[in-house]
């Protein structure tokens, strides 16, 4: 099957996509009335690439764990929206209730986001404290700046007549 004039390859083709993974998610894996979730997948995993240093500091280990957080957290929201649609529970026999299949198997996807986290090293980071005179300096520096400076006349702006 011949491509079109000026793309490379047939329609579809991923052969060339630089982020592969999220353009499949776009283009094939999810319906026209979920593309939405992809966007959000996209948004998190930057999040979490800005979390690491940005995007020349993150190497390919750290990138593939973010890829899978980013799939478990999609699982999660097609999950989540279903079973809204759905509902969350369902009637047994006996007159008992359960968790819908789809919602029961959420907590493996939360586990799953959770793991990846955990390997990718996201944990709190403590911020550099100035020393006291340090910040004595700069508090002093802050508040010159803020003061207004007083007119050349005193302060009197009235008209004398």
């Amino acid at each position: 099957m011949a491509g079109l004039k000026g793309r490379s390859g047939p329609p579809r083709n991923l052969n060339a996509a630089r982020h592969g993974l999220t353009t499949w998610l776009r283009r094939r894996a999810l319906p026209l009335d979920r593309q939405h979730v992809a966007k959000l997948v996209t948004d998190y995993e930057e999040s979490l690439v800005l979390c690491k240093g940005g995007s020349a500091s993150v190497s390919e280990v750290e990138r593939a764990l973010i890829s899978n957080a980013g799939l478990a957290r999609g699982a999660i929201l097609l999950v989540l929206e279903e079973s809204a649609k759905r509902g969350f529970t369902r009637q047994i026999e006996g007159g008992s209730w359960d968790l819908s299949a789809g919602f029961a198997r959420l907590l493996g996807f939360l586990g799953a986001e959770r793991a990846a986290l955990i390997a990718l090293g996201l944990e709190r980071r403590p911020r550099s404290v100035p020393d006291l005179n340090e910040y004595l300096r700069q508090r002093a520096a802050e508040h010159a700046a803020t003061e207004e400076p007083q007119d050349s006349t005193g302060g009197a702006n009235e008209q004398q007549g």
